[in-house]
């Protein structure tokens, strides 16, 4: 058998990278808008390996509400079996339900909302170390410090360790580090997890890691592998998730000074605000890993093949909002799946907007208008999760 009859040509064929592809790392979204416009449906690129992307809003949605056919099982391209498993997130149905339904309580609406006083305070006290100079590089300092603080205390994790959370982090989900650096990060995370839960295993306290412990799925406890596994997602899921929802939404307030002047003067529109930045400006690229032959919008998938379905082009798609490349707060409905969609929507996604909505009043608050100044720098990370790499802001 030749190589062509036992691996069928892919078509159509648009090459994309979408970890280095330079315009993506200008800007990532500007990128995807540019494909979404110059590129088939659903296509097929030759990089790593050759997989599948998703070029519309319907495609990633059919992917993503499909774990049967779409599988979680490989969260990278190409597919990496060696993956360290996340659980829920790398689960397909019906195992990931009971995981599913363990957390969910966790993270409802009533259950975050003894943080509201918490957030509010951490946010104060990081503007008041920013508010008097007249300039900051947000990502650094605002962007990827807030999410670290309420996660370390949601979880259980002594605040004494922010520092050097937050230099893990950064380290962590930087793009100029490599997969050894990373890994190695990666490492001292898991270190860093296995004694908060072995603590909480000897001294329980009021914390989500000590409730988690002495939860039952599927009528047991949790294996301390499991509860790794859990840990190991929350800590990656909680802090990136809001820093870029953050980053990206100032980038685009530091350039839309009609908007900015909206929110200084009526703050109750400021909900409306994080739900249409998060519409617009979503960030995450996901990968699936195709389990039997189908077609997709005129594409050919085969079993085996790998697929990345762009979450940003939901909230892109025309038909479920008119006019999408414009950020208005006058939608009267804001459709998006800049948090997922399907089973494996972000549990945390609530926890995401309070930290937008009192981040966003606090700012606009204390210190109004504000502009983006070039440093030179103000570039984008590529790959399932984009980010921007720093964003400096003045004020006067």
């Amino acid at each position: 058998m030749s190589e062509s009859q036992a691996q069928p040509a892919r078509s159509p064929v648009h090459e994309f990278d979408y970890i280095t592809d330079p315009g993506l790392l200008a800007d990532c979204h500007a990128r995807y808008w540019e494909l979404k416009e110059t590129a088939p449906p659903v296509f097929w690129t030759n990089a790593h390996g050759g997989h599948w992307i998703c070029n519309t809003g319907s495609s990633v949605q059919h992917v993503v509400r499909h774990p049967e056919i779409f599988s979680s099982r490989y969260l990278s391209i190409p597919p990496n079996p060696n993956q360290p498993k996340m659980i829920p997130e790398m689960l397909d149905p019906p195992e990931h339900r009971p995981y599913r339904q363990m957390l969910r309580p966790f993270f409802e609406s009533k259950a975050i909302e003894p943080l509201e006083a918490r957030v509010t305070d951490w946010t104060d006290r990081l503007l008041g170390e920013i508010a008097d100079k007249g300039e900051c590089e947000f990502v650094a300092a605002i962007a990827s410090r807030l999410p670290v603080a309420v996660f370390m205390e949601l979880f259980g994790f002594p605040m004494e360790k922010f520092d050097e959370f937050r230099h893990l982090v950064v380290g962590f989900f930087s793009a100029r580090a490599s997969p050894e650096e990373r890994n190695a990060l990666a490492q001292r995370i898991l270190g860093h997890i296995a004694e908060l839960i072995q603590a909480r295993m000897a001294e329980p306290q009021d914390d989500m890691i000590s409730k988690i412990i002495v939860s039952e799925v599927d009528g047991r406890r949790m294996s301390f592998e499991e509860l790794m596994s859990i840990g190991f997602l929350m800590f990656l899921a909680g802090l990136d998730t809001v820093t870029n929802a953050m980053s990206f939404g100032m980038r685009h307030l530091a350039h839309d000074e009609p908007l900015r002047r909206r929110a200084i003067d009526d703050p109750a529109v400021i909900p409306d605000l994080v739900e249409e930045l998060l519409r617009r400006y979503a960030f995450v690229a996901t990968p699936r890993h195709v389990v039997e032959d189908v077609e997709l919008e005129g594409a050919q998938l085969r079993a085996g093949d790998s697929i990345l379905a762009p979450l940003p082009l939901v909230g892109w798609d025309e038909a479920l909002n008119p006019d999408p490349a414009t950020v208005s707060v006058e939608r009267q409905f804001y459709r998006h799946a800049a948090f997922g969609s399907g089973i494996h929507t972000c549990l945390g996604l609530h926890l995401a907007r309070m930290e937008l909505i009192i981040f966003y009043r606090a700012w606009f608050g204390r210190i109004g208008h504000f502009r983006q100044i070039d440093k030179g720098d103000a570039t984008c990370r590529g790959g399932s999760v984009m980010a921007l790499e720093s964003l400096h802001l003045a004020w006067e």
